[in-house]
């Protein structure tokens, strides 16, 4: 790292000067590459996760495994996570609307995998293209 130098009558050296001007040019440029970059939301970065989160639901179920709030729990996924995953097989129609043995497992309504990955991927696609993806989801997700 550079270190500031100045004279003893208080002016920076031509180095530290050389230094600035390319450090504006680089802010300037790192800002301009922001600019052109979509904008994310906290809204859209809850869509993505509960994609991936029900994917891994969907793994778990297929493997044989619980898909309980509990059960995922004890995998590392947060109960505000599963709701958010839950709310994204809902809106995908993979998992009844019903709030029925949430403990236990999760009443699936597709019981074959490539049919479930493919309305995930559907519903996945459909959710991050709209602007209000957020809101469908938020309509799908429950207090559990």
């Amino acid at each position: 790292m550079h270190r500031i130098e100045t004279h003893p009558n208080g002016k920076v050296t031509e180095e530290t000067a050389a230094l600035y001007r390319e450090l504006t040019i680089l802010r300037s440029e790192k800002q301009h590459l922001r600019d052109r970059l979509p904008k994310r939301s906290r809204g859209s970065q809850t869509v993505r996760t509960a994609i991936v989160d029900a994917h891994m639901l969907v793994m778990a179920a297929f493997s044989g495994e619980s898909t309980g709030k509990l059960a995922m729990g004890r995998q590392g996924m947060g109960k505000r996570r599963w709701a958010w995953a839950v709310a994204f097989l809902r809106c995908a129609g993979i998992v009844s609307p019903s709030r029925r043995k949430w403990r236990t497992g999760l009443e699936w309504l597709i019981t074959e995998l490539t049919e479930c990955v493919n309305l995930l991927e559907k519903a996945g696609a459909e959710l991050m293209e709209k602007e209000d993806g957020y809101k469908l989801l938020i309509k799908h997700l429950r207090d559990v």
